[in-house]
């Protein structure tokens, strides 16, 4: 086997965690881009466990095209209804046949996605408050023949970086803690959104949190609802590390004018809110404008040959582990460049950037590190069955 273009460099200038600003986002589980991402996904994996079950193949596809039309409601304290539902169209491509046989592309797709919202969402119903339609197409041979091949279907790239930083984590650690656990203590939804600002050591985490209608009174009982929820959060975030941090909910609530975050089923996809894939968090989990990053949407790709999935996922794991098996390495960045029709384990360039915890970088740092990445590359089909095994999160 051919010798991979593995690349193995020090990182110049100052760390994230040590310039002056940082900005960094996370969408919660049920924000309408997540929500279109989740089902994409979800797509992807039910069909490809369909194929495997009843055709013994993996089949081409790429469902990452999911649309989501906010519906409209009706909402005010202490209750609401829908006036209009939510709209979902599932597209992209898979193959509809094979061998003879007939895969029932819509079905799986459309029950995949209602699968994702009933699992994820309490109080969004996708049979009383959605309407999902399919109009997935038949792929193209070229690509199906790039699948059958394992070969790169495209000449991308793939990036991530590992660890998070300080605000980074406390940005990510910040929209599960409510999605997963305040969820289960006060009336607030899933279309968690954190948006987080440091400025020096100072960080600002700015929170846009979802209140349940049905369970919220009055305009009394929704201010002492928010103070409670907005307590919870700042007593979790300050909790995360030893910088100080400010948190502040709903900022665009004006009890005035009677305008606050009211909603019916927790996300704003009931109303007024849009959602598509791939506008949301990267594989990583965040969107860290101050990092490289690749804009491909990972959600809904096949996780065969699709470069635009595999080699951001890879990119992170393979990260994750320079760091984790190379005490010298503080943080590091890689970077996956395909050519579209070449072998997914021998990229066009393989680029680890490291940043060392001290020192230079010697040749027997840079000889492990590349040997990390050189056997992910060996070993990149399971990055394919992880992600069949949903045991990776991608968004």
């Amino acid at each position: 086997m051919p010798k991979r273009n593995i690349v193995v460099a020090e990182a110049d200038g100052r760390a994230i965690d040590d310039i002056p600003v940082e900005i960094v986002e996370r969408k919660g589980i049920g924000h309408p881009d997540s929500l279109c991402d989740g089902m994409a996904e979800r797509i992807s994996v039910e069909y490809s466990r369909w194929c495997q079950e009843n055709l013994g193949v993996l089949l081409h596809h790429n469902f990452d095209k999911v649309q989501l039309v906010a519906g409209e409601v009706e909402v005010g304290y202490g209750g609401g209804y829908m006036l209009k539902p939510i709209r979902v169209q599932l597209a992209g491509r898979g193959t509809p046949a094979y061998m003879g046989s007939k895969v029932p592309m819509d079905d799986i797709a459309i029950t995949a996605a209602k699968h994702h919202i009933s699992e994820t969402m309490k109080r969004l119903d996708p049979d009383r408050h959605m309407v999902i339609d399919c109009y997935a197409g038949r792929g193209s041979e070229e690509l199906q023949h790039m699948v059958e091949c394992t070969t790169a279907n495209d000449t991308s790239f793939g990036v991530s970086h590992w660890p998070r930083s300080a605000l980074e984590h406390a940005v990510y650690e910040t929209a599960q803690y409510i999605n997963y656990d305040l969820i289960n203590d006060f009336p607030v939804g899933e279309d968690v959104k954190v948006m987080g600002l440091r400025r020096g050591r100072e960080m600002v985490l700015t929170v846009a949190v979802p209140f349940i209608a049905t369970e919220v009174a009055d305009a009394a009982e929704y201010v002492e609802v928010k103070q409670a929820t907005q307590a919870a959060i700042q007593a979790y975030a300050s909790g995360l590390g030893d910088r100080p941090v400010t948190v502040v909910v709903d900022t665009a609530d004006d009890l005035t004018c009677d305008s606050v975050y009211l909603t019916l089923t927790g996300t704003s996809a009931e109303m007024g809110d849009d959602g598509s894939v791939g506008r949301g968090n990267r594989v990583n989990g965040v969107i860290a404008p101050f990092r490289a990053t690749s804009l491909e949407a990972a959600c809904g790709k096949n996780p065969i040959s699709h470069v635009g999935k595999v080699y951001n996922v890879l990119a992170l794991v393979a990260a994750q582990d320079i760091v984790a098996q190379v005490p010298a390495v503080r943080d590091a960045t890689v970077y996956l460049l395909s050519q579209i029709g070449a072998a997914l384990d021998q990229p066009l360039m393989a680029n680890a950037v490291v940043r060392l915890n001290g020192g230079a970088l010697t040749s027997s740092i840079r000889a492990d590190v590349e040997s990390i990445l050189d056997e992910h590359l060996a070993q990149v089909s399971s990055i394919r069955t992880r992600i069949l095994r949903r045991e990776l999160t991608l968004f």
